[in-house]
């Protein structure tokens, strides 16, 4: 304030900061306001559709994951991503449905791609191994034409980041996933983000 006093010749005063009495929670609630029961509803039917081949309990139990997530004010994005994807209580390898890779993550892609489509029911074994001649959007891109001829398509879930995230669902669902994701929140779509 010295050096405002001399610059403006003693004639700088600062009024006091207001206080509040407006609490931390509240300010959150308002930054990030509770997701509508609209929301809540569509997130489960779509985590309903997405996780149809898990079993049951494991179903309930990622529903119920995601779920709290989405309650505490995550946002859709995050409770998806880290409801599902927690390698500690996310979901189980044997039942893979939701993937995220980075940009360069043909390595990861190598490794959980045939396990998701084993999990998805394709009874084909899928293979893959990069030469290094295609991007990670050109990658997915041919993977959903695999999927396309078994009656899966790969759907791509936009995470927020800069990675791609995406689930392996049948082909006569598409609409309803991308239309489920949209009222929960999400921006779902056939191509890369």
């Amino acid at each position: 304030m010295g050096l405002f006093d001399r610059l403006f010749g003693g004639r700088f005063t600062a009024p006091p900061p207001d206080e509040t009495d407006v609490s931390d929670d509240e300010i959150l609630r308002e930054l990030k306001p509770r997701p509508s029961s609209a929301q809540r509803k569509a997130m489960k039917a779509l985590l309903e559709v997405l996780l149809a081949r898990t079993p049951d309990d494991e179903r309930q139990r990622l529903i119920r994951r995601v779920d709290r997530r989405f309650d505490r004010q995550d946002g859709a994005e995050d409770a998806l991503s880290v409801g599902l994807l927690d390698s500690a209580r996310g979901q189980k390898p044997d039942h893979w449905m939701l993937l995220r890779f980075d940009w360069r993550g043909f390595d990861g892609f190598e490794y959980l791609a045939p396990i998701a489509v084993k999990a998805s029911g394709i009874l084909e074994a899928f293979s893959y191994s990069h030469a290094g001649k295609l991007s990670m959007p050109e990658v997915l891109s041919e993977f959903d034409a695999w999927l396309a001829l078994h009656g899966r398509r790969y759907v791509h879930i936009d995470s927020g980041g800069d990675e791609y995230q995406g689930a392996i669902v049948p082909a006569e669902e598409v609409e309803e996933v991308i239309r489920l994701a949209s009222v929960a929140g999400l921006s779902c779509s056939l191509e890369c983000f």
